[in-house]
Formats: structure tokens, sequence, C-alpha cells
């Protein structure tokens, strides 16, 4: 079958929520606002290219050109739904790269949900693309999971890491000057127990963008631990500050609300769910029926049957089998739901931090199958039919003190005082190695 025509670059629009069809509009949050562009379904024909790496560069122009016209041919708006690297056609067939060879570097949907930090900013593209002249630039994310550095001699606020330039956050095909969860912690100790210098933990009352996006006040965020609706019989002036929303009380958080932060994974259980009309999405959808559950005897079951389970980047939830029809089959492989300590690997420990709360009545964790950004948040569902904001909501989540990403200098929230011995696990932008062809790109061209 013949090519398309080439086609003129897909119209972008920034709007500060979201009131197009998520059905029928693919939409990133962006700190520019929602970016959107109608999703236009077809199918196309995928060509891969092969780049060398030599240790140096990260630029590579003209690298999207057709080789034998010369021309700019893909388009990056299309959505597929036979193809497994597009994830049945929720997001566009933008250009995928895979470094090193047999690894993708992306993680979309449900491969970013099985992330033991799910950081939509730092793993879903790590390079952003030209689609008028060709280019490509790459953001290869090294992680660095432990180096000893020092405090600085003044205060002790500051670290400065070898490697730079820090991880930055990439979303909709945009590079932003913005930390993210790049930085995961300084310790003093090289086994990283105690205290974490660089990172706090914060239970705190928001007021929601929209029905799944909350921002967060504190940033850039490390990790999150949980989301909970607000029922209307909270006492919310009595347990949270007016002003900054922060938690005076987790006892009572606790006791009386039902949510567990002391194991916040414990309420990661799928609800029930209702069907509601919505103007928004032009037709039914469906939300939580149901708020609280006892931790039930079939949570342990699942995770007993992840035993082994191991975190491996592009290896795992929806790339693990490269199939989005993978979740219906049955996948048994890394979960970060059953990951308690959060040590990429699903063991005899997990199972002994749940075991003891069976029985145990919670509210749903909505943060079961989401993801955050460098100052965002996300529900796994919709918690009003309309997108309106200023619903409230209830999160548990870290945050970092930041960091210099050219200098390549972190910021503490503490210190174990001013030149003393520390270790650190953070993520930094490298070039590819040097090695014929060890760099993978594919890309996609519309067919009639």
């Amino acid at each position: 079958m013949p090519a398309r025509p080439f086609r003129p670059l897909p119209e972008r629009i920034y709007e500060p929520n979201i009131i197009h069809n998520p059905f029928t509009w693919m939409g990133i949050w962006t700190p520019h606002g929602w970016r959107i562009h109608r999703k236009r379904w077809g199918t196309a024909e995928r060509l891969t290219v092969s780049l060398s790496g030599d240790g140096r560069t990260t630029f590579f122009p003209d690298a999207l050109r057709n080789p034998d016209t010369g021309r700019v041919e893909w388009q990056d708006d299309l959505h597929l739904k036979d193809d497994p690297f597009t994830d049945s056609g929720i997001y566009p067939c933008d250009p995928r790269v895979e470094y090193p060879v047999g690894r993708p570097r992306w993680a979309v949907s449900h491969t970013l949900f099985a992330y033991p930090a799910a950081d939509h900013t730092l793993y879903t593209h790590e390079y952003t693309w030209d689609m008028t002249h060709g280019h490509l630039q790459t953001h290869f994310h090294q992680h660095v999971a432990l180096e000893e550095a020092r405090t600085d001699p003044r205060d002790g606020m500051t670290v400065a890491v070898r490697h730079r330039p820090i991880s930055l956050t990439i979303e909709g095909n945009v590079g932003y000057p913005l930390p993210n969860s790049a930085v995961r912690g300084v310790w003093a100790d090289p086994e990283k127990r105690g205290r974490n210098y660089y990172a706090r933990r914060m239970t705190q009352l928001l007021s929601m963008h929209n029905a799944v996006y909350a921002i967060a006040p504190r940033t850039p965020v490390v990790q999150c631990h949980g989301l909970w609706a607000v029922l209307a019989s909270d006492p919310i002036d009595e347990v949270f500050d007016r002003k900054s929303g922060e938690c005076r009380d987790a006892q009572r958080v606790m006791k009386q609300f039902h949510i567990p932060l002391d194991e916040p994974k414990i309420a990661m259980l799928i609800p029930p769910y209702r069907t509601v009309a919505s103007r928004v999405y032009e037709g039914p959808i469906t939300m939580m029926a149901q708020e609280e559950v006892a931790v039930n005897q079939e949570h342990l079951v699942a995770l007993r049957a992840r035993l082994g389970g191991r975190f491996s980047p592009g290896c795992v939830g929806y790339a693990a089998a490269g199939q989005v029809e993978q979740d219906a089959l049955g996948y048994q492989g890394y979960s970060a739901t059953f990951d308690f300590d959060e040590n990429g690997v699903i063991d005899e420990e997990d199972e002994a931090r749940l075991a003891p709360h069976i029985g145990r009545v919670v509210r749903y964790n909505l943060y079961m199958h989401a993801y955050f950004g460098g100052d965002w948040l996300t529900t796994q569902i919709c918690l009003e039919p309309e997108h309106r904001p200023g619903i409230p909501l209830i999160a548990d989540y870290t945050y970092g003190g930041g960091y210099d990403s050219a200098a390549g200098v972190i910021r503490l929230l503490d210190t174990p005082g001013p030149n003393v011995p520390v270790w650190v696990e953070y993520h930094y932008d490298a070039p590819a190695e040097p090695g014929e062809n060890n760099i993978r790109m594919h890309l996609y061209r519309e067919r009639s």
C-alpha cells in the first residue's frame, strides 16, 4: 500500500484543565498546562533505524529523516491499536528509542505503573525529537545506586555529585528545567539506613486540580505513597492545618479515617465501581462505589504469587509481555503494589509486612495504578465526572530538597554536618557508550 502524502504537523492546544473528551483527545500534563491534540486513528508501517554512540554525542541531527527521501515523513499524533509500543493507542506513535538495544527505555501506561517510583517525567521519554527538522536529542538516564560524596564544608546543606547533568523533567516532547525524582536520597550510612537528609515525608490535605490530578505544594516529589478521598464525615479542620494543609495528628488519621499511614500499600485494593454520566467524556464513566474495605486474604495470595518478582527497567508490567492484553492473561511479575519496602523485589519481608493486616478496615488507596511528576500526583480513577477543580484529597508523599542539574549540586533538607561523608542515589543524563549501531529508533509512517 502506498504511503500517505506528507501532512503538516498536528495542532497542539494548551489549556488549564481537561475540557475535551479524553477518549477522543490525547492529553499530557506539562508545566505549561494540559497539552492536547485530537486522536487520529489509522495504520502505519514501522521503520527501524540504528544509530551509533561514541560516549560523547547526545544530539543526532537529521536522525528522523527518511534515509531514502531525506524527508521527515512520520506522524507523532497517529494512534495505533495494533502496535505493542503504543499501548493499544492510548499513547500516540511518536518515535521510540531503545538504548541499550533490546531494552526499551520508554515506559507508558501499564509499564510505568510497575515502576517502584513511577515518575512520569523521568521515565516516559529519555529523549526529545524535532518533527520539523528531524533532529533527535537523547537524555539517557543513568541510575547511580550508590555514590560516596561529602557535604559542603560551609554548613553541610549541599552535596556535589560526580556525574552531571542530574536528570530533569521531560513531558510532551519538551525538556523543562525542573527537578523531579532523579535524586532519591542522601544518607550518612552506606546501607542507606537511617535519616534521608535529602527527602521528607508529608501527609497533606490538597485541593484537586481536576478529577485525577493534584498539584503538590512541596516539590520536587520523590515518591507517592497514597492518595485518599475525603469523606463528608471527616473532621478535616481538626486534623489538618487550615493554611498549609499539613497533618497535625497522624494517629487520628489512621484510627478515625482508616487511612493506613503506617502501611499505605495494604489499601491498594481494587474498589467496586459504579457507572455515572459524564458530559466531558460524552457518555458513562466508572467511579468508586464505596470508600472502605477490609484487607483480605486474596491480597496476600496475590503477593505470594509474585514472590521473587524483581524490577527490571522496561521488562515489567505492560512491557514484560509487549501487549496490553497481558493484564487479562494474568501477569504475575513484579508489581510495585506488593513491594512494601520498595527495594525492587517482592520477597518474604514484604509478605511479613502485609500478613498482620489481614482483616484491617482501610480506606481505598487511590494511588494504586497511578503515577506522579515533579510537582503533581494522580489518582487511578476520576473523583468527579466533569473534571471540576477543588475536590479535597489527602496525600501521603515524599518530597526532596531539589538540585542544580548543570552543576550537579543537591540541596539537603537536613544535614549530618559540614564536610561529612554521605552516600547518594540519583540519576543523570549520559551519552550512549561507544558502539556500532547500539541505539535503535522506531519510526512510524502512516499507511492509507
